[in-house]
């Protein structure tokens, strides 16, 4: 599904806040989100952070714009994520959030 590998070109999903709260499950820390897909929305759950992955990235992105109070329900963002290489040579997913 995700396929670039570029920065400058990166995949983006188009999603809305349902609960900003996280929550984990055995697996990942997460979140409810909407997806827009084809102009539907369609429930989601967008998992922030593996529990036995170190790419912890999007989760403190995510717990600092909730600091910031820019998350709350029915938020429309965009995720940003492309494909990288760690400093250790490792392939890594990159993420941004845009508000």
């Amino acid at each position: 599904m995700f396929q670039s590998h570029n920065k400058d070109k990166p995949d983006v999903l188009e999603l809305q806040v349902v609960d900003p709260e996280t929550f984990d499950t055995a697996y990942s820390t997460n979140v409810r989100v909407c997806e827009y897909v084809e102009n539907q929305k369609v429930d989601r759950i967008l998992p922030l952070k593996a529990h036995e992955s170190v790419n912890n990235s999007l989760l403190k992105e995510w717990e600092t714009n909730a600091r910031k109070d820019i998350i709350k329900p029915n938020k429309i963002f965009k995720l940003f994520t492309w494909l990288d290489v760690s400093k250790n040579g490792r392939p890594i997913r990159r993420f941004r959030l845009v508000f």
